[in-house]
């Protein structure tokens, strides 16, 4: 597909109950349409998708006035390329995956999941500092999502997730991995706005220590999280995976289903 590309079908979600922003060209017409969220502290166009009809090239012509520094993200692979070939810095290429639990529900045996020596699977009954060592180990630079975030930025960023405030409220069906006193591991699951498998119940984070002795923590959470979400409304479970991240496999192994990819953008300023 080349950055002059018209093809642009019906958006995949919209019917999933978002509110939309529309960007329009100077004659009125419709361009784009997209989710207004917040990344990092700056706007976020999520699910950014053209108007049928509109070439990428004329589409990213007119967005980057009145998106200037925002963050971007599309399944839309013409209009990442013309926004890459405008200046765009790609921040993340992503794949989207859910699994319906009302037409594939958990197993049983997923209620009470093994984990791997000493560990045992609570609820989130600690503090954000006490989640940031092993989120800082999980994802070490090389990694497809290392932040470079500090001790105490990650500290910033996860309290804002225990509080709710990044993708919606957490649910039960979040959980720690204990090793002692010492958080290994965490899930967790936010009620994103809109409907699956682009909204509800959301995989925010699911990280582990890296060290070999708690391989099968993050498989573990999953479970658990997957049986709690049997019951929940709407049963579903769905995520985004970094291209790369070999936890890809492990999803899959769980049977989430692919449902799209897509990349994050830094538009420039």
């Amino acid at each position: 597909m080349n950055d002059n590309d018209t093809t642009s079908h019906e958006a995949p979600w919209i019917h999933a109950g978002l509110p939309r922003h529309t960007i329009r060209d100077a004659s009125g017409t419709g361009v784009l349409t997209y989710s207004l969220f917040t990344r990092e502290g700056r706007p976020w166009a999520d699910l950014a998708w053209r108007a049928p009809g509109v070439d990428a090239t004329r589409c990213a012509d007119v967005l980057l006035a009145p998106l200037r520094g925002w963050a971007l993200s599309t399944d839309d692979e013409a209009l990442a390329l013309a926004l890459i070939d405008r200046g765009a810095r790609v921040v993340r290429h992503a794949h989207s995956y859910s699994r319906d639990l009302g037409v594939s529900p958990a197993a049983s045996s997923w209620a009470f999941p093994e984990a791997p020596g000493s560990c045992r699977l609570t609820p989130i009954d600690r503090s954000a500092e006490e989640l940031v060592p092993a989120l800082l180990a999980a994802y070490p630079p090389g990694h497809p999502d290392h932040s470079g975030w500090t001790p105490e930025e990650a500290r910033h960023e996860v309290a804002r997730m225990l509080a709710g405030e990044v993708l919606g409220p957490l649910l039960p069906c979040s959980g720690l991995a204990l090793e002692g006193d010492t958080v290994v591991g965490a899930c967790l699951v936010t009620l994103r706005e809109g409907s699956p498998p682009h909204g509800g119940p959301w995989v925010l984070e699911v990280y582990r220590n890296p060290a070999p002795r708690y391989a099968g923590v993050g498989t573990a959470l999953l479970r658990r999280a997957l049986w709690l979400s049997n019951r929940a409304e709407p049963p579903v479970l769905s995520l985004v995976v970094s291209d790369g991240n070999p936890a890809r496999r492990v999803y899959e192994r769980l049977g989430f289903q692919h449902v799209g990819s897509s990349r994050t953008l830094e538009l420039p300023t």
